[in-house]
């Protein structure tokens, strides 16, 4: 049960939000860029030229473990109003973001361990999909490219095909590949210089 709120939890933070689906156009904003203060902060937002909105910020000061910081969420769209990204940062740190290819569908999406998964290894969870909205691969990084843990790599259809397992340095120290229909179909373990066991 435990499990199942915390995935539905997690897909509500990775879920698109409904106004990415397209941003508001306001002709009489036409390549205006619009700031104001709301509560706690500020927001401002940059209209092009066809008054369509293609990028806001907001920032909010909040307090975390006592101490202030700034919550800042960043979204940027296309000029045809298809959503480009939407990253949430605190502390300048990227707690979350989603990014899309230009013919709509989710590109990647990223949320930080301690929300994703507060008890596994520290980093940040990613997914990366097919331009046809597939999942091709998961895993967490810690910092931009270093692989930990358990990474799993999805065939066209979105079928587990392989799983691979980093160790804290990065460096590959297991691998397990899979059929259609989910059975093993091989396994290696590898030696901190890449051989194999």
């Amino acid at each position: 049960m435990r499990h199942a709120l915390t995935r539905t939890v997690l897909l509500a933070l990775l879920a698109p939000l409904p106004a990415l689906a397209g941003s508001p156009s306001n002709p009489a904003l036409a390549g205006q860029t619009v700031t104001r203060k709301i509560p706690n902060g500020q927001e401002t937002r940059e209209y092009a030229r066809n008054g369509r909105l293609i990028y806001e910020t907001v920032e909010r000061q909040k307090t975390v473990s006592t101490k202030p910081v700034t919550e800042a969420t960043e979204r940027e769209w296309l000029d045809n109003g298809t959503p480009v990204r939407d990253q949430t940062f605190v502390g300048g740190k990227e707690t979350q973001g989603t990014f899309w290819y230009m013919n709509g569908k989710v590109k990647e999406k990223r949320v930080d361990q301690s929300i994703h998964d507060p008890k596994g290894i520290a980093g940040t969870y990613v997914e990366h999909y097919s331009d046809l909205g597939q999942l091709q691969s998961s895993g967490v990084y810690q910092g931009q490219y270093r692989p930990v843990g358990v990474h799993r790599i999805y065939d066209e259809q979105g079928r587990l095909k392989q799983e691979l397992t980093y160790g804290p340095d990065g460096v590959k120290q297991a691998e397990k590949t899979f059929d259609a229909q989910g059975a093993v179909t091989g396994s290696a373990s590898y030696l901190p210089d890449g051989s194999r066991r």
